[in-house]
């Protein structure tokens, strides 16, 4: 053993674990020479947590990848690796995307709590947090977005899951640090027809009109209905609707809340959500690409349409509520006349106003209104060859999980007080309007 290299020994460590590295630097001066070197540690940092460079798990810097590895296994190894990566990898994914496109809400989010500070959370909620939700506030404590008046117009604009704005209605939602959490769930839970369960609250709007509850029994996120602080008698099941899909071998790992954010990262990272301009830069969750958002371009007139669903405008199955229409989605329609292609009638358009509009509306594939009217809330947007695009947003109720609209614009060639052709139909694509496996 004495005449083996010290690549051998290296290369001998590289397939053991971190323990068995440290068993075997209690050999002898060689084998701790070896064990002590550097890269035998990188690669157990990359193994174990997905480390590719020397910082702690609050972000700061370490002398060396040995140091590194055990300020995360002092933090992290009561967990299981595989958990600790997952977990790791989502805020990673989060991270990056934010810090490409909106550092303001990269800023807003804290540093990660402590095992002491996670054991005192468990012990003023009365039960124990699932193991995921303990790793993910580990590394990220939610967001720092202090009720400053000073900084609350901007702020209301600032949350990690964004939202959308339907007239008078907008949310934009926020992660709560933990002692938002510890503060806010028992006076909240009181209020629920679902007290009984061990359901924290995780998320919520600036103006509390939407709130995410995490339920530590089975792992699932689980978002309010309109029913929820509704003075109707309802069921339990109608006061909350889960926000992930529910899985078998998910259940046992109480894993939904990292489902969760691993899903919202995709998003981000595919470009499906996108940054609106608000007044204010905000995450929109309009869906930006296929399947989830359509387009259609007639006579070079551009129209892209997408739907979000509102879980707490919609009162779903409510006992004596009159009305069938419990499930409500806000849609968006963007409209642009494209520079090229914009040809009516061996023409080319130099710009089009829109005159009025006609939907086609389904439930389960089958029709149950159609509507025909002037203009689009209370508008004739009137569009240039190559110039802005045209966005509005406008509300949909129906009696189903699943359905659709489509229908056409009927726009002029010029504007309307100087036409300069007939009149002509700008199709809508069918898009869905339908509850999704993964609600934000």
């Amino acid at each position: 053993m004495d005449l083996l290299p010290g690549t051998i020994l290296q290369n001998v460590l590289a397939k053991a674990d971190a323990k068995d590295c440290a068993r075997a630097a209690c050999i002898d001066r060689r084998w701790r020479q070896s064990a002590d070197d550097d890269s035998v540690w990188k690669d157990y940092c990359c193994r174990d947590f997905a480390l590719s460079s020397r910082t702690d798990p609050h972000g700061n810097p370490c002398p060396s990848y040995k140091e590194t590895y055990t300020s995360w296994q002092k933090s992290f190894g009561r967990f299981p690796p595989a958990l600790v990566v997952r977990a790791k990898q989502c805020w990673d994914t989060i991270k990056d995307w934010l810090n490409t496109n909106f550092t303001d809400v990269l800023a807003s989010l804290n540093r990660g709590v402590s095992w002491d500070e996670i054991e005192a959370a468990e012990q003023e909620l009365g039960f124990a947090l699932p193991d995921c939700v303990r790793v993910l506030y580990q590394i990220c404590n939610g967001q720092n977005l202090e009720e400053d008046k000073k900084l609350r117009a901007k702020n209301d604009y600032l949350g990690l899951f964004g939202g959308y704005r339907v007239y008078d209605h907008y949310v934009n939602v926020r992660l709560l640090p933990l002692r938002k959490i510890v503060a806010w769930t028992p006076t909240v839970r009181r209020r629920l027809k679902s007290h009984e369960f061990n359901r924290i609250v995780i998320a919520t709007s600036f103006n509390f009109r939407k709130w995410f509850f995490l339920d530590c029994d089975d792992g699932l996120v689980y978002v309010g209905t309109r029913n929820q602080w509704s003075r109707w008698k309802v069921e339990v099941e109608a006061e909350m609707l889960p926000c992930v899909p529910v899985q078998e071998r998910g259940a046992q790992m109480k894993d939904g809340m990292l489902r969760w954010l691993e899903n919202y990262g995709r998003c981000l990272q595919s470009g499906m959500y996108g940054i609106r301009d608000l007044g204010s830069p905000t995450i929109s969750l309009f869906p930006l690409k296929e399947p989830l958002c359509k387009e259609a371009i007639t006579h070079g007139l551009q129209v892209k349409c997408s739907a979000v669903f509102v879980p707490e405008m919609s009162g779903i199955e409510v006992e004596g509520y009159e009305g069938d229409d419990n499930y409500m989605f806000a849609y968006s329609v963007r409209m642009r006349l494209l520079q090229e292609n914009n040809t009516y009638c061996n023409k080319v358009m130099e710009s089009a106003q829109l005159a009025g509009r006609h939907w086609v509306i389904r439930v389960n594939d089958e029709i149950i209104d159609e509507v025909r009217g002037e203009a689009v809330i209370g508008e004739y947007p009137w569009l240039q060859a190559g110039g802005e695009e045209y966005v509005y947003e406008s509300r949909s109720a129906q009696h189903g999980k699943t359905g659709s609209m489509e229908g056409d614009f009927t726009f002029v060639p010029g504007r309307l007080s100087n036409p300069e052709g007939g009149h002509f139909a700008a199709y809508i694509p069918r898009f869905s309007l339908q509850v999704p496996d993964y609600i934000y």
